[in-house]
Formats: C-alpha cells, sequence, structure tokens
C-alpha cells in the first residue's frame, strides 16, 4: 500500500472531513432534542429520527448543496479585473518542479502534514479494530448457523405461518432449530432467517410462543437487520465520535420498543408477553450483533415495565405531523438553498462549444495552422508568442485548454485520460495588426518548461466568456489569440465544455500572527509608456538551480495571491484586507512540497499565511473531444 498516497489524499481531504463531522454532531443534538418532543409518541418515529441521525454520518450536506448549484445555472462571476500592464524579465533557466500541488495546511511553524497523517494512521487501525470485531463476532454467529438445521413441521412452524398470513408477509420465513443458546433472532438481510434455540419450546406455552414468533416477525417486516448494518458501518468509520455509539444505542432502544408495541397492537395479553420475554432470556443468552435482531435487546427492566403498563405510544397528533414535516423540509432544502444561493441566477445551462465556428474567421481564426503528434522524449513544454505567430510544442491537450481560457489545469474536469498524456506540436500564424494579440498579454503571458507555467499579472482568475454564437467580434484585443486557440479546439478536437462551479479545497490568503510586512511603493508619477487607467505592475521572475524569486512592483495582495495560486494550482482567495499597492519580493527554495516552500516563504517574508478553505471554484467539463488529424 501507498501510505504517503493515502496519506496525501486524507490531508487533501482533512477540512471536509472536519465540516462533516461537525454538522453531523450539531445534527444529532438536533434529533436528541426533537425526540424529546416526541417522547409519548410511537417508538416508531423516534426510530426514524435516530434513523436519521445515522444516515447524517453518511451523507455529508456537501451533496445536497451541490444538488442545489446544479439546479441553479453555474456561472463565472464576470466583473471588470483590473488591467494590469506587465513587464515580464526572466533571467536563467525556467523554474523546475513548478506547479507540484500544494497540500493544505501546508504553512506555519508545525508540521501540520505530518500530524494529519499520524492521525489518518490512528483513524485506520481504529477502523480496521472495529471491522475486526464485527467480522469475529460475525464468524462465531455463522457457524451456529452452519449446524442449525431447518425446522419444517411443529407448532412453532405454524404458529409463525398464521402471523405471516395475518402480517401480509409474502415469502415465509425459513426457521432453522441451532443446538446453541443464543436467543431467537432473525439473520440477514436480503434473505432472512429465524434462529430459534433448540430446547426453548418447552418452556414456552402457545400464547407466550406467538407472542415471541410475532417479535421475530416484525423485525423482518420493518427491515431492522438493514439498518443495524448500516450503523454499524458508521460506527466502524466514525468509531471515534462518541455520538454514533450513543445514536446505534438509541436506535436498538427505540427498535425493540417498536416491536413491543406491535405485539401488544395484535391483542397479545401484556403479562403474558412479559413473561414470554422473561423466559427466553432465562434460558438463552443475548445475540452478539446489532444486525442479528432479536428478543432481549434494549434495556430490560424498562420494557417490561412498559409492557405491563401497555405503553404503546400515541398516535401522532396534527401538530407533530406539521413539525415532522417542517424538521425534514428543513433537513433537505437548507442546504439545497445554499447550493442555489451559489449557483447563478435560474437558466438553463447548456454546453459551450470551445470556440465560436459562426463568429467571423477571419477574425477569430488562424489563417494557416499545422497540428501534429509531438517526436520529443521529454516533457518539457514550450510556448512562444511573437507578432502574429503562435507555436507550442510537446504541450498536452489539457495544458493548451488551460491556456486557451485562462484557467489552470486542476481546473479541467471529465477529460480523458490520453488528454493529460498525448502530446501535440502547433504552429499558427495570423494576419491582422500584432498589437491586437501581443502588446497586452498580461492575461496570458507565460514562461513555461517542464511541464508548468508561470503566470504574471493577472488578477482575474477566468476571463469573460466567448460571445454567443454568431456574435460579431471586431476588436478581441487581447482575448484575440484565446478566442482564436478556442476555435482551433473546436475545429480539429472537436471539443466541447461546460462551465460549472464546483466547491473544491483552496487557501485563503490572510495575515499570519506576528502582523504583515510589507513594503508600500513610493508615490511616484506612472510610466510614460503606461497606458491611462491602468495600474503599472512589474514582474521579475528569476530561477538559479531551482530556487524561485519573485519581484513585483506596485502590487496589491490581489495579484499576489493570484500570482501564489498559479505556483501551487490551486486558487487562492486574497482575504487579509489589505489596500495599497506595495513591492513584493519574494523567493523560495526548490523542495519536493512545493505548497510547504511557498506557504513558508511569504509567512517568513511577508507575514503572510496560507489557510486552507473549501470554496467554489471555476472549472470546465469536457463534454465531448477527440483525437485530431493530422494536417
Amino acid at each position: 500500500m501507498n501510505f504517503k498516497l493515502l496519506f496525501s489524499a486524507v490531508t487533501h481531504a482533512a477540512p471536509m472531513i472536519a465540516d462533516h463531522v461537525w454538522q453531523s454532531s450539531w445534527f444529532a443534538l438536533a434529533i436528541a432534542a426533537l425526540t424529546v418532543a416526541f417522547r409519548k409518541s410511537q417508538a416508531r418515529i423516534r426510530f426514524g429520527l435516530w434513523l436519521a441521525a445515522s444516515i447524517k454520518f453518511l451523507v455529508p450536506f456537501s451533496l445536497l448543496i451541490g444538488m442545489g448549484g446544479m439546479l441553479g445555472r453555474p456561472h463565472f462571476a464576470v466583473t471588470a479585473p483590473p488591467v494590469i500592464y506587465s513587464v515580464i524579465e526572466r533571467a536563467g533557466q525556467p523554474f523546475n518542479g513548478v506547479g507540484a500541488a500544494a497540500r493544505p495546511f501546508a504553512h506555519a511553524t508545525f508540521p501540520m502534514s505530518q500530524l494529519l497523517a499520524a492521525l489518518a494512521a490512528v483513524w485506520l487501525c481504529g477502523f480496521v479494530a472495529v471491522c475486526a470485531m464485527w467480522w469475529a463476532r460475525w464468524r462465531r454467529v455463522a457457524k451456529l448457523v452452519q449446524v442449525a438445521q431447518p425446522l419444517v413441521e411443529g407448532r412453532e412452524v405454524n404458529l409463525l405461518r398464521q402471523l405471516e398470513r395475518a402480517s401480509g408477509l409474502r415469502s415465509p420465513l425459513p426457521l432453522l432449530v441451532s443446538p446453541a443458546s443464543m436467543e431467537p433472532g432473525i439473520l440477514g438481510i436480503v434473505r432472512p432467517v429465524l434462529i430459534w434455540p433448540q430446547g426453548i419450546s418447552e418452556h414456552l406455552p402457545d400464547p407466550h410462543l406467538r407472542s415471541i414468533l410475532a417479535h421475530e416477525l416484525w423485525h423482518v417486516l420493518r427491515r431492522d437487520n438493514l439498518v443495524a448494518a448500516m450503523h454499524m458501518l458508521v460506527e466502524a468509520a466514525f468509531w471515534f465520535h462518541p455520538a454514533v455509539w450513543w445514536v446505534g444505542t438509541q436506535l436498538v432502544e427505540e427498535r425493540e420498543r417498536a416491536c413491543d408495541e406491535k405485539v401488544l397492537g395484535l391483542g397479545n395479553e401484556p403479562s403474558i408477553y412479559a413473561e414470554s420475554i422473561l423466559r427466553a432470556c432465562k434460558f438463552c443468552i443475548e445475540s452478539p450483533l446489532p444486525c442479528l435482531s432479536g428478543v432481549a435487546g434494549s434495556n430490560l427492566k424498562r420494557r417490561i415495565t412498559r409492557i405491563m403498563n401497555r405503553q404503546t405510544g400515541l398516535k401522532l397528533t396534527l401538530a407533530h405531523k406539521l413539525l415532522l414535516t417542517a424538521a425534514a423540509v428543513a433537513a433537505i432544502a437548507a442546504p439545497i438553498a445554499i447550493g442555489l444561493l451559489h449557483a447563478s441566477p435560474a437558466g438553463a445551462q447548456e454546453p459551450q462549444t470551445a470556440a465560436l465556428a459562426q463568429v467571423e474567421s477571419d477574425q477569430v481564426a488562424f489563417d494557416q495552422v499545422t497540428l501534429k503528434p509531438s517526436t520529443a522524449t521529454e516533457n518539457n513544454t514550450h510556448i512562444d508568442i511573437e507578432p502574429n505567430h503562435f507555436t507550442q510544442t510537446n504541450a498536452t491537450l489539457k495544458s493548451l485548454i488551460a491556456f486557451a481560457y485562462g484557467m489552470e489545469e486542476y481546473q479541467i474536469t471529465g477529460e480523458p485520460a490520453w488528454v493529460d498524456s498525448d502530446r501535440f506540436d502547433i504552429d499558427a500564424t495570423w494576419k491582422g495588426p500584432a498589437h491586437n494579440v501581443y502588446n497586452d498579454m498580461d492575461v496570458f503571458a507565460r514562461g513555461v518548461s517542464s511541464g508548468s507555467r508561470l503566470v504574471v499579472g493577472n488578477d482575474a482568475p477566468l476571463p469573460p466568456p466567448p460571445p454567443p454564437p454568431g456574435a460579431m467580434v471586431k476588436n478581441l484585443g487581447r482575448g484575440q489569440l484565446q478566442v482564436m486557440l478556442q476555435t482551433l479546439l473546436a475545429q480539429r478536437f472537436h471539443l466541447q465544455l461546460s462551465r460549472q462551479s464546483k466547491d473544491l479545497p483552496i487557501y485563503e490568503l490572510v495575515v499570519a500572527g506576528g502582523g504583515a510586512h510589507l513594503t508600500p511603493t513610493p508615490s511616484s508619477p506612472p510610466p510614460p509608456n503606461a497606458p491611462s487607467g491602468k495600474a503599472m505592475v512589474s514582474v521579475r521572475a528569476s530561477s538559479k538551480d531551482g530556487n524561485a524569486d519573485f519581484k513585483l512592483t506596485n502590487a496589491s495582495t490581489l495579484v499576489l495571491a493570484d500570482l501564489l495560486s498559479r505556483q501551487i494550482h490551486r486558487q487562492i482567495v486574497d482575504k487579509t484586507g489589505i489596500t495599497g499597492q506595495y513591492d513584493i519580493a519574494i523567493h523560495w527554495p526548490q523542495s519536493p512540497d512545493l505548497g510547504d516552500a511557498v506557504a513558508t516563504a511569504i509567512e517568513d517574508q511577508l507575514g503572510l499565511s496560507l489557510r486552507a478553505a473549501q470554496g467554489p471554484v471555476p472549472v470546465l467539463t469536457v463534454n465531448q473531444v477527440e483525437r485530431p488529424s493530422e494536417e
């Protein structure tokens, strides 16, 4: 087993797991409060409430939130990004290892990733131990069943068949006589059987026998073994949580009480029924498994008291029905409503072709394109942008999609494996003024090497979506190259995409405990070549022996967050609350764990910190793509 991969997966999922456990705990407390309001009602009502608490541990609210998001129209917030005039000076060779995935909690002086790995190991040990305990008990019961003999006639069988006809059970319940002294119980979920201890019938007259058989038959009709098996899974996965074991106890308590109420409702005398339970308990031992529904479960003294007092519970009043309905609607509708709020305004979501086939081809398409599989033997990717000429060599289609749409590769989903493995060479030219597509290339000015990208000077992580089909585009400016690339993807790869927004792990850029120490940019008039109304941001990126060095002039923390997000390939949201422009210098050494290196660098050098969080991230889902033919 690859424990490093396992621990990495756990650390990525840690924030989501913590949120889920926290939400489930509060949900269980809310259910406990609700059962108090139904304490005089029938036990099946409280059983259903506790069952909802158990299911909540298996179903995160994020699934319902995602469903709500799907009901709305996914969108990307198209805000007018600050136009940035970027200057890129590269010294030395491009960075090595840029683009390695960063890990959550990859910051601070304490080795959080190691702590999470240790916690994952502890959880795994506990999970295996609980599963092993259930498995050992199951094997013990299975051995008893193997030596049990089917009983096809006798007064037990006759009484059981009478009860089956009265209750409407379609398939007859097999009855197996076991030499063990285990209590009568139902074993199995899909094909349940009744385990009957040998010799117990001699101690039970017909009325007592009928009561016990009726109790076991109601376990079958209620599917109690299925519920118990499901909660055993919850207990194994959340063995560390006391609320899970408490919920399990309440489930057993209410299921036995519900069966008792049904037996009494059939007209059985309370004294006879209570005596039959006592005789069974005197003759047998209790079942070792919750998913083997017996007759002696729960608190025996309390059960006998309720039976003798004929406490069958009250039927639901109108007020109780309304309360249950409101609670159910709130539990389901609230997360869905949250998802709807995070979605865009209502409207049908339709797949978008990656480019605009109906837009005038002379304005959005390359004049000449050469596309062929790459023959390079290494993984280095190179992009060269010159006036009226674009080349990309040894590049994956996934990287080209990300380049064309101004996104990161982790924001591309649903693609077949070859999109991220097959490599292509592209050589394209176009006519027209060079400044339309080159001079203002701050959105996608990049230096690419070793399968990595360096993106500088972009405040907006996602460009506005292309115009709808049929729209006339007269002057696309700096986005023209992107639209031409999108056209290429649609024509040669038959690419179709849909825009969505998904909740993914992100980082929040916050001020560290010691406070930020940034150097404000000195006030000075803008350079003469800076266009009117544009913020002048100068970025210098260099490397030496794999060590990264960045120098930003007149940059905001928003620009810094975007720059760092493109290095670690995870969205970083500026939560510093810092305004103004600053001269920022930051460097970090070459490291196999780029996330830790970047987080440590910004905390030590800038007084800022990366905080793991969960948030909506725009993604592009590949709906259709085909391998191209060489031309």
